[in-house]
């Protein structure tokens, strides 16, 4: 993936994101306040939350494609995954703001402030509905170009498009029972700490794999089987003695020690290690480097 297609991609997914989350945020605002629907509001804040995040996934994508330099000899791919974490910071705090206010909406209704059904209930429900269509478009849409590019800080920014569609659900739920009335109106503040509670899930799961993605965590095993099988089936590998895989960003680093012919020339075994080298670059986009070390393989010596 070259770096200028990748973060033309980014940039792309981002303004779409940017607009659509700020038409969001907008109209779920103004309808929850002239509905009175606290959910909803929360809603709304949680959109406005997105536009934020999602600059600040274009400004990762942009940082991390920069190319190696005297001081960052391995490239800024991690750049990528510090903006990940940024982002699930974010969601963390958006998630605990709605929940704090959900409480003191219960302890409002527990001293007999009740919400009251009004004449702006259905342009609300309409506005949630819409939310949940259209955010949830908007996850399937940034998740396809994220796996296409292979964007950890996009994907997280996917995500976070699927925790507002189903945040909208809760939303649907408060207001409905508003629009019930009496002691069901109740259903608006609980709604709105179900929202916060999947919300700070969602970021600490963002948060998780973004902090793998910085603390050298190896890759999948079923990954590491998959190198190592192609490894041993490459001409003049005898075995694999040792693989070791570290995450760089969204990329991954290798060491594989290899064991070839004890007699063959050193040029003859430089020679399957740097065939081992570039198959293994060509054939996975997401390999930033590997560095091969051989073995002579003792049966074979004298």
């Amino acid at each position: 993936m070259e770096n200028k297609e990748f973060k033309k991609t980014v940039v792309k997914v981002g303004i779409v994101t940017i607009i659509w989350n700020a038409i969001l945020s907008l109209g779920k605002l103004i309808a929850g306040i002239l509905a009175k629907s606290s959910s909803l509001i929360s809603d709304a804040i949680h959109s406005a939350s997105d536009v934020l995040s999602t600059v600040i996934v274009m400004i990762g994508a942009k940082l991390s494609t920069k190319e190696a330099d005297q001081d960052h000899p391995f490239g800024h791919e991690r750049m990528e995954s510090i903006a990940s974490i940024i982002l699930a910071m974010l969601l963390g705090a958006t998630a605990l703001l709605l929940g704090y206010n959900g409480i003191l909406s219960i302890i409002d209704f527990i001293k007999g402030n009740i919400i009251e059904k009004n004449d702006f209930i259905i342009v609300a429900l309409i506005c949630a509905i819409s939310s949940i269509i259209i955010k949830g478009l908007m996850f399937i849409y940034t998740l396809k170009e994220a796996n296409k590019i292979k964007s950890t800080s996009l994907k997280a920014d996917a995500y976070h498009h699927l925790s507002d569609s189903l945040s909208s659900i809760g939303s649907v739920l408060g207001i409905v029972g508003i629009m019930i009335g009496g002691y069901f109106s109740i259903m608006d503040p609980i709604a709105c700490i179900i929202i916060s509670l999947f919300i700070l899930k969602v970021s600490f799961d963002i948060a998780k794999d973004s902090i793998n993605q910085v603390v050298d965590k190896s890759a999948p095993v079923e990954f590491e089987e998959e190198l190592t099988k192609l490894v041993k089936e490459y001409n003049g590998v005898k075995n694999v003695n040792s693989l070791k895989t570290r995450q760089f960003g969204n990329k991954y680093y290798l060491e594989i020690c290899i064991e070839v012919d004890g007699n063959i020339t050193v040029t003859e075994g430089h020679n399957i290690a740097h065939g081992v080298h570039d198959m293994l670059e060509e054939r996975y986009d997401n390999i930033k480097h590997c560095m091969i070390h051989i073995d002579p393989n003792e049966d074979k010596e004298n």
